[in-house]
């Protein structure tokens, strides 16, 4: 039997703007058409792709653009029937400036997107979550968090403490933003809470620097197996990522080695193939080399979302 997951978060429309750092007279050039990203989407799809049976948690308008987005997830095989439309609202949008390395700036427009109001109403935060209940694993992210109003996370993490109770599995991906928070004692705050309600968590070693100062992976291992995390997948970019379950020692899986086009959605892609893998019964391990298997094809690809046909050849993981 497929367990179902459901995703939480937000997804907006996506630009791209490609320069060249390695010439000062290259001008900036923007991609012609409209695309969408946003971290957890970018991990529902691909984990769809794989074989994972996933629903998208989150608020669009009620705008032909969101109509469009909407045919495209269901294409991709994501159940929608737990997204909110809201009326008279229309979508956030963010453009990607990729420089010659690969590497990526984001610029959002997003302050007004509906996802934000996703939990606003008591009303509607208690259908979504009864409706919730009929999953095996829910996975958000630190972006997740960061768009909730505080009285919508407060109501969240009141859901996830009892969907663990009745059994059910959270992933948590810490993903982190300053921009969206605009308090680094808040954030801490709000990702320790998170932690303490997590079963497997995939962070990333530069945010936890960012944010909590740690010195070396070691600081970031211990404080999330002392916040009561049993399965931790700690990446490392370009390095691999370090598996740690319950209490044996870390175990470096490292990545596949790639020059990077756009490293837009690396970690997302990870996650994607990490969690589609075990989802289906799959060792840490083995998981580990499919999320690096699918986040070396995503980097050499330009956007959030390659196409179909660049897919690479993957290891069944259902």
């Amino acid at each position: 039997m497929h367990k179902r997951i459901a995703v939480i978060g937000e997804c907006m429309l996506e630009m791209n703007l490609n320069s060249d750092c390695r010439s000062h007279h290259s001008e900036p050039r923007l991609n012609a058409g409209l695309s969408f990203g946003g971290d957890t989407l970018n991990t529902a799809l691909y984990m769809s792709r794989l074989g994972a049976k996933v629903d998208y948690v989150t608020a669009l308008g009620d705008d032909h653009l969101s109509d469009w987005m909407l045919r495209q997830w269901r294409a991709e095989g994501i159940g929608c029937d737990l997204v909110k439309r809201e009326t008279n609202a229309s979508l956030g949008l963010y453009l990607i400036e990729t420089d010659g390395r690969g590497e990526r700036t984001f610029h959002y427009w997003r302050d007004r997107a509906p996802a934000r109001r996703l939990l606003d109403s008591p009303q509607a935060a208690k259908q979504l979550f009864e409706q919730l209940q009929q999953f095996d694993a829910v996975y958000l992210s630190g972006i997740s968090l960061a768009i909730l109003s505080p009285y919508g996370r407060e109501c969240l993490f009141d859901f996830l403490a009892k969907f663990r109770q009745g059994g059910g599995q959270v992933i948590f991906d810490g993903n982190y933003r300053p921009r969206l928070w605009g308090s680094e004692t808040l954030t801490r705050k709000a990702y320790e809470q998170m932690l303490r309600l997590t079963d497997i968590a995939l962070p990333t070693f530069e945010d936890e620097q960012l944010l909590f100062s740690d010195k070396d992976t070691n600081a970031t291992l211990t404080r999330f197996r002392e916040l009561g995390v049993a399965e931790i997948v700690l990446k490392l970019g370009g390095d691999g990522c370090l598996v740690v379950q319950q209490n044996h020692d870390p175990q470096l899986v490292p990545a596949l080695k790639v020059v990077p086009l756009d490293t837009t959605a690396a970690g997302d892609s990870f996650n994607a193939g990490y969690l589609a893998s075990r989802l289906a019964g799959n060792s840490a391990e083995d998981a580990a080399h499919i999320g690096h298997r699918l986040a070396s094809t995503v980097i050499q690809h330009r956007g959030a979302i390659i196409s179909k046909s660049a897919m690479p050849e993957s290891p069944e993981v259902i």
